[in-house]
């Protein structure tokens, strides 16, 4: 099993705005990987169109993805979301 963690801090930085930098996060995710960790620690906002490209990413991913160190503030936009496209 080929698994990696990825700090989202030091990739995109503390402020999670943009989809586009998911968008290419996913997509520079090595091809091998089995099981990525995306590493929560040091993020103090995330935006709604980040969280919701994440989940679509999250979704259609050919491996698994697995969150820690997640705030309570970025778990409930998470959940909002999933809310509103009825996957919760």
């Amino acid at each position: 099993m080929n698994q990696i963690e990825v700090y989202l801090e030091k990739e995109i930085g503390p402020d999670l705005g943009s989809r586009q930098k998911i968008e290419e996060l996913f997509k520079n995710i090595d091809s091998n990987a089995s099981k990525v960790i995306m590493n929560f620690e040091g993020i103090d906002f995330m935006g709604r169109s980040f969280a919701q490209e994440y989940l679509n990413r999250k979704h259609i991913a050919t491996f698994e993805v697995i969150e820690k160190n997640m705030s309570e503030d970025i778990q409930k936009m998470f959940e909002i979301i999933l809310k509103l496209n009825n996957r919760l």
